[in-house]
């Protein structure tokens, strides 16, 4: 008697698949790891709101938790899945996993069959590109700052170039989270302007709030070491974020006296060298706290007790932590380049340019003027409320909807 094969289960024909899988990286957290979750979770409650619900068509939309492996127990259709905390996250192991994501990826997703591949992460685009697929572009560092970012070799432009050529130019769509991703895309990649929607990320208002905890200014005093008021910088040690230049403008400022500059965030050895002789040779040695990575309770905590938050980065794709900082009550001082000045609006003390006079300015300004660090506290927590992750969730399914309406006949 011949034996019978098993039923394979078969998922119901998806709208759209959310690629999920940069959750099982070091991006989980990171902005793109943010993006992500909150993106997804709002997706997820998508059955709420009344002008999709209207339309009398619901969108089917699930998430791809794996880039590779059979499709059974690869698909979350709850849009909840928070990462595999098996997958080790380290340097090589992102490399590697980055090079699979492009090999096995546009295969795993052709095989669940959706009618449209959602890519959250650009590094994750499958060299099976025959899924009709959108992408969202979270910024174009490595081909607008090449000469910080690629290696001084002949040719690494115009590779960098053929990589975001083949992520943007040949999908259906493209998410820019500002506007000015939008014009870098129209610029470098010659994207076309109609085939791109802006969708401005969200703030997570429940852990971003201004609402601070009971004991808390004894907490963060505790963990810095110190009473005195302080400004803070969130930072990795890009060179666009302009640590080195900080220090410098901080020391020329006038006021080291009164206050400590505390930066937070994942600093390379080498990086923390160069701090360390912006500090010297600026002479405000013990007035300078590197902390290096730190949690997000933590982080929220020195939101809401710096004196103000100072983000003098000079190429952002979207700079979330300036909304988080704002979501805390805290004063904020940014540049106006690239999207901070999209971002900030009004509600920001925004800098011109970053050169280190105009720096140290704006430092000793909003340092100094409690009137105005008021005025800023109160326009920021007014203009970030407009950020939400509903309202990016509503924009990315009207992306959907514009992007699947192609198959119509």
């Amino acid at each position: 008697m011949k034996r019978q094969r098993p039923a394979r289960t078969r998922l119901a024909v998806l709208d759209v698949l959310v690629d999920m899988t940069a959750l099982n990286t070091p991006s989980r957290e990171r902005g793109i790891g943010r993006y992500v979750t909150h993106l997804c979770r709002a997706l997820a409650a998508r059955d709420t709101w009344s002008e999709f619900a209207a339309s009398g068509h619901q969108l089917r939309i699930a998430g791809l938790t794996r880039h590779r492996g059979p499709v059974l127990g690869a698909v979350d259709e709850s849009l909840q899945f928070a990462g595999d905390p098996r997958i080790r996250v380290g340097t090589w192991q992102y490399q590697r996993h980055k090079l699979e994501r492009r090999m096995f990826l546009g295969s795993l997703a052709r095989r669940v069959g959706p009618r449209l591949l959602h890519l959250p992460d650009p590094p994750g685009t499958p060299i099976d590109m025959r899924q009709p697929r959108i992408v969202t572009c979270h910024d174009l560092i490595p081909l607008v700052l090449a000469k910080q970012y690629l290696a001084p070799v002949p040719g690494a432009r115009t590779l960098q170039w053929l990589r975001d050529y083949a992520r943007y130019r040949t999908a259906r769509r493209v998410i820019a989270i500002s506007e000015a991703t939008r014009r870098d895309l129209i610029e470098h990649v010659g994207v076309l302007p109609e085939r791109i929607d802006v969708v401005h990320s969200g703030v997570d208002h429940q852990r971003f709030s201004a609402d601070s905890l009971e004991g808390e200014r004894d907490q963060v005093t505790l963990r810095l070491g110190f009473e005195a008021p302080f400004l803070l910088c969130l930072g990795a040690s890009d060179a666009r974020k302009n640590l080195p230049l900080l220090v410098r403008a901080f020391g020329q400022s006038g006021v080291a006296r009164e206050l400590v500059l505390v930066i937070a965030g994942p600093i390379s050895a080498r990086q923390r060298a160069r701090l360390l002789e912006a500090v010297r040779v600026s002479q405000v040695e013990g007035r300078v706290l590197i902390l290096g990575y730190i949690d997000d309770a933590l982080l929220v905590a020195l939101y809401r007790q710096c004196l103000a938050y100072v983000f003098p980065s000079s190429y952002e794709g979207f700079g979330l932590p300036i909304l988080e900082a704002m979501a805390c009550g805290a004063a904020t001082l940014t540049s106006r380049l690239s999207s901070l000045a999209e971002v900030a609006g009004d509600a920001a003390l925004t800098l011109p340019s970053l050169d280190q006079d105009v720096l140290a300015d704006g430092i000793a300004r909003i340092a100094s003027d409690s009137a105005l660090r008021a005025v800023l506290r109160k326009r920021g927590l007014e203009h970030v409320k407009a950020f939400t992750w509903e309202r990016c969730a509503r924009q990315t399914l009207a992306c959907y909807a514009r992007a699947l309406a192609e198959d119509a006949p």
